[in-house]
């Protein structure tokens, strides 16, 4: 009733087939597996570092250091010593730049 048909494949074919398989599955596997890679990394590892020393410096370090400044040089302008003017016009200056340098690299930066 049914007649079996037989084919017959070449070994070298079947071979390159097979061949041709594994290499086109791994490169599948990178090509599915990186940017899955890429999306895992947030730019430079240097990111999260810097990110922290820059909250660090110009977050409440520099709030309580401004604040100590602040009161040193209100001692000096109290207490009339040579040079109390400038030195919390600089105190003034600095507590600034200490604490909006955030807003300022953003300004020039975006």
């Amino acid at each position: 009733m049914f007649r079996r048909i037989r084919v017959v494949i070449p070994r070298q074919t079947i071979q390159t087939v097979r061949r041709w398989s594994h290499s086109s599955s791994a490169l599948l596997c990178v090509l599915l597996l990186v940017p899955v890679a890429a999306h895992a990394q947030s730019g430079s590892p240097f990111d999260t570092g810097f990110t922290n020393l820059q909250t660090l410096f110009t977050g409440t370090v520099a709030k309580v250091a401004s604040l100590i400044a602040i009161v040193i040089g209100g001692y000096q302008f109290a207490h009339g010593e040579p040079g109390a003017k400038k030195a919390l016009a600089g105190v003034a200056a600095g507590t600034g730049i200490a604490v909006l340098a955030t807003n300022v690299l953003s300004w020039l930066w975006g």
